[in-house]
């Protein structure tokens, strides 16, 4: 009842005598505001070509604040076991993903699996699957990097103090006395054990200053397979890939792009 799922699919791979990828997707909002109803379109794209795709819910500060609410996020990863019993879901194949907060989710999960002593740091529960990728679409990735840039008019600095339950200083001053502070950016503990990865990102983000290309530079130098996807422009801005719907020519490129990645990493042509 914590954290509930839609699973979407397309009806003729249920019966097919085929095991099918999943892609385990986390939504955005700026980590306090959001909904997987809010992720339909990109859920149904993905489905559309194949895969399973699991889109979920989960508490979001102050109900639950970090690392606590990552611990939902782990239970929603730890959920497709159960899901592979009624469905014919290839566990070697899984796929996470998530946009803005939900690519920061998606990051730490990530992380988690690749550094079991951060678990364990955390007093997380422990991942019952690993992902063979990840798509990480226009998240953030490193928040000290984040706090240092603009605070978009004191939407960051009010977050932060929600996503932390911490008195953090308009100036971020202090923020080193945070408990967790060691261990809030996922980019800090990309390492060799790190999935495929696929990542885009807007040159000219005004959300997400500075985390795509740092981030990316990270993974391309140690995972399997890596690509990329980014654009420039004030025009195409924060999560411009949701855009795909309209026709946008950078959003549908990039969305094709990811298409072009998981096909590589599932060893599937849809």
């Amino acid at each position: 009842e914590l954290t509930k799922g839609d699973l979407y699919y397309r009806k003729d791979i249920v019966n097919d005598g085929k095991k099918h990828p999943l892609i385990l997707y986390y939504h955005g909002g700026g980590f306090i505001m959001g909904d997987k109803k809010c992720r339909v379109s990109i859920s149904e794209f993905y489905a559309n070509q194949g895969y399973f795709v699991f889109c979920v819910n989960y508490r979001m500060p102050p109900e639950r604040i970090f690392p606590e609410y990552t611990f939902d996020c782990v239970n929603a990863a730890n959920y497709i076991t159960i899901l592979a019993q009624k469905h014919n879901i290839d566990l070697d194949n899984l796929v996470i993903t998530g946009d803005s907060s939900g690519g920061y989710t998606a990051a730490y999960i990530e992380a988690l699996s690749c550094n079991p002593w951060l678990v364990e740091e955390l007093g997380c529960p422990q991942l019952q699957v690993s992902f063979k990728g990840a798509m990480l679409m226009c998240g953030i990735y490193d928040l000290e990097v984040l706090l240092k840039g603009s605070s978009l008019m004191g939407v960051i600095p009010t977050t932060a103090r929600m996503v932390f339950d911490f008195d953090l200083k308009k100036d971020f001053s202090n923020i080193k006395e945070f408990k967790y502070y060691d261990y809030i950016s996922p980019a800090h503990f990309v390492n060799d054990k790190w999935c495929s990865s696929f990542i885009c990102w807007a040159d000219d983000d005004l959300v997400c200053q500075g985390q795509g290309e740092p981030m990316a530079e990270k993974l391309k130098a140690v995972v399997p397979l890596y690509d990329q996807y980014h654009v420039a422009g004030i025009q195409n801005n924060h999560c411009f890939h949701l855009n795909f719907g309209m026709k946008n020519k950078p959003a549908m490129e990039c969305m094709n792009k990811s298409l072009e990645f998981l096909e590589k990493i599932t060893n599937e042509r849809m």
